[in-house]
């Protein structure tokens, strides 16, 4: 009886957590795309500058963080792919390039 109250109990409080959570638009997903864009190119500068001062260990969290830029993207760009856009990173590259 115990087993079957908190099966019922998660399994409630599971299908309320999902149906919480939004999927986001099109329009969304490429101004997070753009945003990672510009924070990648931006502390990759950063990095570059550590590292030709050989502040290697500081240079090596700028790289973490990077990673979980580009993970970030590769995510949006996931949820970009499925909406059927075509190469949504290129695409936001280009727009960044020409609004500076």
């Amino acid at each position: 009886m115990k087993k079957l109250i908190l099966l019922l109990v998660v399994g409630s409080m599971t299908v309320t957590a999902f149906s919480q959570t939004t999927t986001p638009t099109k329009k969304d997903a490429q101004k997070d795309i753009r945003k990672d864009v510009r924070e990648i190119k931006e502390e990759r500068k950063e990095r570059n500058k550590k590292i030709a001062k050989l502040q290697f260990k500081k240079a090596s969290k700028d790289q973490t963080e990077i990673n979980k830029d580009r993970k970030d993207m590769k995510a949006s760009k996931k949820h970009l792919k499925n909406k059927g856009e075509k190469k949504p990173i290129q695409k936001a590259k280009e727009q960044v390039k020409q609004n500076g």
